[in-house]
């Protein structure tokens, strides 16, 4: 007996870790990890990050050029300070920065969260490991981990912040709401998206809790859960967000909206629907396991099952019990509304998901339905593991007839267990078998890359560099050289079209007007950018080198095509580099006779000397036109508003002659400011708050 309890208590334990370990074994090696959809940064990127942060920044690409950025620099707090203390500071690599901040984390959550969960609505489940399998061993799951490592933060971070809303409805404690805004500020730095999906799961299960309520007339205990709930976690949390909430507030636009049509539009939720319903019900990701964007695969029978063990929970439903009763309907109907939403457009119903992407507050942000997937994995990780719980304890009850084998391993009970987790496994076979890809290989920058790093970097001023058709994850790029896509610049992905742009002379103004000095074509060593029907294709990558030869105002620096004959053509091996002859500077003019000099001193101030101007002169400022970007005249303290220049551009017209500083300003850094004073000083105050607190809790004790 002694024996069977310790397998009972340890062994599942030791076989989950031996999982982890199993799966995610690349995590515990040296070297890098990296994939398209996550960060790399080089030793010279990361001595250019900064803690402060800014209204105005590159890193949008609408259009290529920087943009007022405070709508979407809610994480960028999570990817600048590790580069900044660990990397800039301490001159850790990357390989060990991503594994201290973010994927070990990652680890931590998908174990903690799910139990956390589970322990909460059923503390008597011993099949309480079960909810960690379901939750973060799933198609999903895997193949956020895999590549969207922010997203899988938010995505483990969900369970947690759940059950924090939910023990407060009884608890009613404020300290407990301060930790609810906390974490959930947290969450909303990994993905506001995820954050939506948790709310609104939350949100429907106080629904449920207030309408009860109201029906005993429980009123005083309505606003008490109204207050403690809702009112001071969302007033903590807006604090705490303040550094990007209030400029973008004050600026008055949707920051969905303001990425355009591609990301706004009904079309596109139609676009990213790949999911169908019976792929979303039985929590298959239509993309597994190759997680190929747009390559969707057949329904496997293999998945039908976990819908069937999931809502075989509500063949237990006890009516004596009626808390459980009531637990596991919400998960239920939580689990098929998330089902009906993950699968966006399609059949049944498509047009109720297309009305609320239109109309529905929130939903805009879900051209991709898969978010939803959130809340099936949230609900099948209480279901299944009830499901496992109840048919145990009934089989165990049947199991007279087998009295040989009712207290050993070998029992129907346990047999019935194994074969629950054999089927999970065996939906999720790919992954033990080594054949996922992303985050769970190691790879390496290639040495073109680090050279390229190099030559970039080693050059003070300021210039951009154009990527044909688009970067690679790999290649350099600093607040000094910001790097443009050709596809994202033109908004065209058809090969021939965008060649066509490309080439004529119009873009050949539009490059050294954008201040343009390099046009690279990337090597593509992930087999991500160069593809024809989902597959690596090389003659698409030589074709683009062969087209950008024959354009006239581009001057080769390194061609791969030459390297058998010229081997200072091959610096860059496999990455091919075109000098673009005469990019203009970052502030220039068409006005021969003026003079320009200018100080950066962060991306929203510059100081601009200008000499020998002539009334009228105009001074242009190779950014996107903003409206917000004003020049101050030292001299005389007078403003120079911003006007559009050939369509794209900020500039300057000057008002009087001679010669004096201008100081170039973009006004939303102001509201930044006071946004990240907000959020430092409502932060150090909650914190203290809780330390105090706990601390006298201690002392008391």
């Amino acid at each position: 007996m002694r024996i069977m309890n310790f397998m009972r208590k340890f062994v599942p334990l030791l076989l989950l870790l031996l999982l982890i370990l199993f799966v995610f074994h690349a995590w515990f090696l040296p070297g890098l990890l990296s994939t398209f959809d996550f960060l790399y940064y080089s030793p010279n990127m990361m001595k250019e990050a900064y803690l402060n942060l800014y209204a105005w920044d590159w890193h949008i690409s609408f259009d290529g050029f920087a943009r007022f950025f405070s709508p979407y620099s809610w994480i960028f707090p999570l990817i600048f300070t590790p580069q900044v203390l660990l990397g800039k500071y301490l001159g850790i690599d990357w390989s060990v920065i991503e594994r201290i901040a973010y994927l070990y984390p990652y680890l931590f959550l998908m174990l903690l969260s799910p139990i956390y969960l589970i322990k909460y609505f059923f503390p008597k489940n011993r099949f309480f490991l079960l909810a960690v399998l379901v939750f973060s061993f799933n198609t999903y799951s895997l193949l956020l981990a895999g590549g969207e490592v922010f997203l899988a933060l938010a995505y483990a971070l969900a369970p947690i912040i759940f059950v924090l809303f939910i023990k407060q409805t009884s608890k009613k404690s404020l300290m407990l709401s301060f930790i609810i805004g906390i974490v959930l500020s947290l969450q909303i730095m990994f993905d506001p998206r995820i954050t939506y999906v948790t709310l609104f799961a939350i949100g429907l299960f106080l629904f449920f809790v207030i309408c009860h309520l109201l029906y005993r007339k429980k009123v005083r205990t309505v606003l008490d859960i109204l207050f403690y709930v809702l009112f001071i976690p969302g007033f903590v949390t807006v604090l705490l967000q303040a550094f990007w909430l209030i400029p973008t507030i004050l600026y008055g636009k949707n920051p969905v909206e303001t990425l355009g049509s591609a990301y706004s539009a009904s079309e596109a939720a139609k676009y990213f629907s790949f999911a169908k319903f019976e792929n979303t019900i039985s929590l298959l990701h239509p993309n597994w396991p190759e997680n190929i964007f747009g390559k969707i695969y057949f329904m496997r029978w293999e998945f039908l099952f976990l819908p069937i063990i999931a809502f075989s929970s509500l063949i237990f439903f006890d009516k004596k019990n009626k808390k459980d009763a009531y637990f596991i309907l919400y998960f239920a109907l939580l689990a098929l509304i998330g089902s009906f939403f993950a699968k966006g457009v399609n059949d049944p119903f498509g047009y109720v998901y297309v009305w609320m992407f239109d109309y529905f507050p929130g939903f805009i942000m879900f051209r991709d339905p898969t978010k939803w997937y959130l809340i099936i994995a949230l609900s099948y990780s209480i279901l299944i593991p009830f499901t496992v719980w109840k048919t145990y304890e009934l089989l165990k009850q049947q199991n007279k007839f087998l009295t040989k084998f009712k207290n050993t391993v070998f029992s129907l009970q346990n047999i019935f267990v194994v074969l629950v987790i054999l089927v999970w496994l065996f939906t999720i076979r790919q992954t033990l078998f080594g054949q996922l890809n992303g985050m769970f290989k190691i790879t390496s920058v290639p040495k073109e890359y680090l050279r390229l790093d190099m030559f970039l970097s080693s050059q003070p001023e300021y210039f951009r560099t154009v990527w044909y058709p688009s970067r690679q994850h790999f290649g350099y790029y600093s607040e000094n050289h910001p790097e443009i896509s050709t596809q994202v610049l033109f908004n065209i992905y058809d090969d021939k079209k965008l060649f066509n742009k490309f080439s004529n002379l119009t873009t050949k103004r539009l490059l050294e007007e954008a201040s343009i000095k390099y046009v690279i074509v990337p090597y593509d060593s992930e087999k991500e950018i160069f593809l024809t029907d989902r597959r690596y294709d090389e003659s698409k990558y030589q074709k683009i080198i062969n087209g950008l030869e024959k354009i006239t105002w581009l001057k080769p620096i390194s061609m791969p095509s030459n390297c058998a004959l010229y081997s200072t053509n091959c610096i860059f091996g496999k990455i091919a580099v075109f000098a673009v002859q005469h990019p203009k500077d970052h502030f220039w003019s068409s006005a021969s006779h003026l003079n320009i000099h200018y100080s950066y001193i962060n991306p929203t101030k510059y100081i601009v000397t200008v000499a020998n101007v002539k009334k009228g002169d105009r001074l242009i400022f190779s950014e996107s036109f903003d409206s917000h970007w004003i020049a101050i005249i030292n001299s005389s303290n007078s403003k120079v508003v911003s006007s559009k220049y050939n369509g794209e551009f900020t500039s300057f017209i000057l008002p009087q002659r001679g010669n004096y500083r201008l100081e170039v300003t973009y006004t939303p850094q102001s509201w930044v400011n006071v946004g990240e004073w907000i959020s430092l000083v409502s932060f150090i105050l909650i914190a203290g708050s809780l330390f105090i607190s706990v601390l006298k809790v201690k002392i008391l004790d």
